[in-house]
């Protein structure tokens, strides 16, 4: 690292140590009846999400076989029949569609 470099790190970091951090505090309380707003909003925003990397993870930790659902990433798996009912691996799957 040349003396340049150095001193243009020094010089950043001392502009952002000179910002205050109160400003990230300045904003005004919110009240709890916005907050369980904001929370139910996030949950139906990400719960889907996490489910779908849940199963995603699930489904592709192992190794594929013929006839089985999962298999590793990038790889296709067919299969020739409807899934049973009681079938728990993709969560609420349509009886209708293969998987």
């Amino acid at each position: 690292m040349n003396s340049t470099n150095i001193l243009r790190s020094f010089l950043i970091s001392a502009a952002i140590a000179a910002v205050p951090l109160s400003a990230a505090n300045a904003g005004d309380a919110i009240s709890e009846e916005e907050a369980h707003a904001i929370g139910v909003d996030a949950y139906l925003y990400f719960y889907p999400l996490i489910t779908m990397d849940i199963t995603r993870k699930q489904l592709t930790n192992l190794e594929g076989s013929p006839g089985s659902i999962g298999g590793p990433p990038n790889r296709f798996a067919n299969i020739s029949a409807f899934p049973p009912a009681d079938m728990k691996v993709v969560v609420r799957p349509n009886f209708d569609t293969l998987y």
